[in-house]
C-alpha cells in the first residue's frame, strides 16, 4: 500500500549543513558522556573537540569512539539557520548575545521539528484533504524562521505544538483507516527492550513510546505512527519502515539497521548500516 507521495524537494531544508553552522549543538547543548557525547557538558559552553573553525576535530572517530549521542543527533537544519539570521556576529565573536543565540537554537530546533512533521502531512496521500491546512502552517513557520530572533523567542512553542498535534493525529487517523492491523499491540508508554521480531505491526501506534532497544527485526511497520518515539538502539534490522509516518533522521540514527532495513524515501541510511 502507498501511503506518501513525494515532491522533489520538499525535506531538502531540514539538510544539516554543519559548513554553514558556527557549531551551534556543540554549544548551546547539554551534553552527558552517559548518553555517547565525548564528556559531561553544561549548555552553553564549547564541546572540548570543536575547533576554531565550528568543525568537529574528532569527526573521522566518532564511530570508533562510540560516541552514538553525536552520531545520532540531526538539528534539523537549525543550526544553518539561526547562524544566518545573526549573520557574521555569532556566539564566539559577540559574547553579550551568546545566550540568545542558544536559546533561539534551541527554540528554532523545535520549529524544523514542527515543520517536518507538517511538511510530511504533504505527502500522505490517505490526509489529502488536510494538505491546504498544512500549506498554511508551514507558510507562516517559514516566515517566522526568516523574520528575527526576538520573534522566534515570543513564539508560544506549546501553543503551537497544541495546534499542530490537532492536525497530526487526524492525518494519523485517516491513515490509520487505510491499514488493517496485523497484530492487536495494545497502546503503551513502554516498550523498552521488547522483543517484537518479525510481528507485523502495521498500524500500530508507537507515538511518544520508548522503544529503546526494542527488537523490531524483521517487522512489517507499515501505517506505523513514530511521532516523539525514543528508538536508541532499537533494532530494525530487515525491517520494514518505507511506509512507516512520522520518521525522524534522529530516530533513524539512533537506531540500529542494515542495508535491508527499508526506509522513507526522505530520509538518509546512516554510514554505520553499510
Amino acid at each position: 500500500m502507498k501511503l506518501h507521495q513525494y515532491g522533489s524537494n520538499i525535506f531538502n531544508e531540514f539538510r544539516i549543513k554543519c559548513n554553514e553552522c558556527s557549531g551551534l549543538c556543540c554549544v548551546a547543548l547539554y551534553f552527558s558522556k552517559y548518553d555517547g557525547f565525548p564528556a559531561d557538558k553544561v549548555a552553553g559552553t564549547p564541546c572540548r573537540y570543536l575547533d576554531n573553525h565550528f568543525s568537529c576535530s574528532i569527526h573521522n572517530e566518532l564511530h570508533s569512539k562510540n560516541m552514538k549521542g553525536c552520531l545520532a543527533y540531526d538539528c534539523c537544519g537549525a543550526g544553518q539557520i539561526v547562524t544566518r539570521l545573526y549573520g557574521e556576529k555569532n556566539w564566539k565573536s559577540n559574547p553579550c548575545t551568546a545566550q540568545e543565540e542558544f536559546d533561539v537554537f534551541v527554540k528554532t530546533f523545535y520549529l524544523q521539528q514542527i515543520s517536518w512533521y507538517v511538511s510530511e502531512v504533504l505527502t500522505l496521500l490517505p490526509a489529502k484533504v488536510l494538505w491546504k491546512e498544512a500549506d498554511i502552517y508551514l507558510h507562516e513557520l517559514h516566515l517566522l524562521l526568516k523574520s528575527s530572533p526576538q520573534k522566534i523567542l515570543d513564539i508560544d512553542i506549546e501553543l503551537l505544538r497544541t495546534n499542530i498535534n490537532i492536525l497530526l493525529n487526524k492525518a494519523w487517523t485517516m491513515v490509520k483507516k487505510q491499514i488493517a492491523n496485523s497484530e492487536n499491540i495494545t497502546k503503551k508508554n513502554d516498550f523498552m527492550g521488547h522483543n517484537f521480531r518479525k510481528a507485523q505491526l502495521n498500524g500500530c501506534n508507537f507515538s511518544s513510546t520508548l522503544l529503546i532497544a526494542a527488537n523490531l527485526e524483521g517487522c512489517g511497520l507499515t501505517g506505523c505512527n513514530f511521532l516523539g518515539a525514543d528508538m536508541r538502539d532499537a533494532n530494525i534490522k530487515n525491517a520494514n519502515l518505507s511506509e512507516s509516518i512520522f520518521l525522524t533522521q534522529g530516530q533513524i540514527n539512533a537506531a540500529i539497521g542494515n542495508l535491508n532495513t527499508r526506509i522513507p524515501k526522505h530520509l538518509i541510511r546512516p554510514t554505520a548500516w553499510r
